[in-house]
């Protein structure tokens, strides 16, 4: 099983956002992704963290089952009833639903933020360290 750690972080003030993912295949293999971005909400950004850690999630060759993470509820509620309420969100929100769909095996659980593998990954990405 393929387990996949993804966060956001939000500079209010500033507005950047910072995405970090972090992913072990059944084989031990760790990975990280970050990606920088602009202008998005907390909400919006941790859609596109989810997002972004289920592209890559697609790339993997070989796995069949995939074990995702999140210490946000709102999203990790929103894939779970297939519904997202923010209509400004719902763009984003079909983008990850449709590539959570796509894979074989999916799960998704909520974790405190503590255990979130991802955090520090997004804040670098925030703070564009390496």
């Amino acid at each position: 099983m393929v387990h996949i750690y993804f966060d956001a972080a939000t500079n209010q003030t500033s507005g950047e956002n910072g995405i970090g993912v972090w992913i072990k295949s059944s084989d031990g293999k760790v990975s990280t992704y970050k990606h920088q971005m602009q202008g998005l909400s907390t909400v919006h950004a941790e859609l596109a963290a989810c997002a972004y850690a289920l592209e890559q999630a697609h790339k993997i060759q070989g796995e069949t089952s995939f074990m995702l993470y999140s210490d946000a509820e709102v999203i990790v509620r929103a894939l779970e009833q297939r519904f997202m309420k923010d209509a400004s969100a719902k763009p984003l929100f079909l983008r990850a639903l449709i590539a959570y769909d796509d894979l074989p095996n999916v799960f998704l659980k909520w974790i405190p933020r503590a255990e979130n593998r991802a955090d520090v990954i997004a804040r670098e990405a925030l703070n564009g360290t390496k």
